[in-house]
């Protein structure tokens, strides 16, 4: 199913919460809106469910009016980041709720509850509180309870931001792995960054109400459009440069541009590249890609399988640049604080400075 926004605004009071938000979500696609808290996210995600309604704008799912339809009508289900399970209730009579309140007969429940236990690795779980379950667990209940009667639509309010790290990891996958099977049309909602780009099929970056921006993770991560995006998602190295004819001048050095910018011909630019684009060499002769100086090594920090340096460019800004190594490459370089490096970059992204 299909969901489409048109012009969506919701205020609490004077507080513009949504502000023009403009949308379309093709059926089967796992979208994921991401932003900081406060952005606006859940509460769009809210909109969408019928939990609460728009000031203005229009809601359709499959090319249906539901704007002012309750989320009954709607066919959407929900799961809450806090589970909301019954604790009175077993699992399977969790899973069975909102079947029970459709008059399902009790042959189906069953058979559907077991499909679901099954589907979301916890067969023979059924007769379980959920007090008797790991976080990981209930939450895969509160999964199963919103898919039991086979919503259209599956939204998800930061599913997973009460659970450690490495349950996180395992239960996006298992969602990823369960919608896939089913083609539910899903939006999750979060504002960890690795979860979106682990499971999303697109990304939409919201700030402050508005959606800025809607693009694959790759896409979003290498060719952001707006200063927002670019430093939102990920580390990023932003140094000032401009754009002429046929290069772009970063100090002494001139790089090709990239394509698509001729609209900032001219113009004083923001070079947007990432940690890991970034190559240090010990001597210019050695140095490959499109060499943008030499500096001085600031600083060197272990950063799990990469190490993480800061180098400061000797030119007139002064500006400093992180560079992402594996261990074995500063090894190599003989890395070590206050050493003469010079600098390349790989691929590099530019963006107009007047958003800076």
């Amino acid at each position: 199913m299909s969901i489409q926004l048109e012009n969506i605004h919701k205020s609490y009071g004077t507080q513009r919460v949504v502000r023009n938000v403009s949308l379309h979500i093709e059926t089967g696609e796992l979208f994921v809106l991401l932003g900081a808290s406060g952005s606006g996210k859940s509460t769009l995600l809210r909109l969408i469910a019928g939990l609460m309604m728009p000031d203005s704008g229009r809601i359709l799912l499959n090319d249906r009016d539901v704007t002012h339809l309750s989320p009954q009508q709607r066919g959407t289900g929900f799961v809450f980041q806090n589970y909301s399970l019954f604790r009175h209730m077993t699992v399977a009579q969790n899973i069975e709720f909102g079947l029970s309140i459709r008059r399902v007969n009790r042959d189906e429940r069953e058979r559907r509850t077991a499909e679901l236990l099954d589907l979301i690795g916890l067969a023979g779980y059924g007769e379980r509180l959920p007090a008797q379950l790991s976080g990981g667990q209930q939450q895969r209940v509160a999964l199963a309870r919103a898919l039991a009667y086979e919503p259209n639509v599956l939204l998800l309010d930061e599913p997973f931001g009460a659970l450690d790290v490495k349950i996180r990891a395992q239960l996006r996958q298992s969602l990823y792995e369960i919608q896939r099977r089913l083609g539910v049309t899903t939006i999750l909602v979060t504002h960890d960054q690795e979860e979106a780009f682990d499971i999303a099929d697109r990304i939409g970056v919201i700030d402050q109400g508005q959606l800025l921006e809607v693009g694959t993770p790759a896409s979003l991560y290498q060719h952001p459009k707006t200063m927002f995006t670019a430093t939102f998602l990920g580390t990023t190295n932003l140094l000032n440069a401009q754009r002429n004819g046929t290069s772009v001048h970063i100090g002494d050095a001139h790089l090709p541009v990239p394509p698509d910018t001729d609209h900032l011909s001219g113009k004083p630019v923001q070079l947007l590249c990432r940690p890991e684009e970034i190559t240090l060499f010990t001597a210019p002769d050695a140095a490959n890609g499109y060499v943008i100086g030499r500096g001085h090594v600031e600083s060197i920090n272990f950063a799990g399988s990469m190490l993480r340096a800061v180098i400061r460019l000797q030119d007139a800004t002064q500006s400093t640049v992180q560079a992402s190594l594996l261990p074995a490459d500063a090894r190599t370089l003989a890395l070590t604080v206050g050493q003469e490096v010079w600098v390349s970059i790989g691929s590099y992204h530019l963006l107009s400075a007047v958003e800076a």
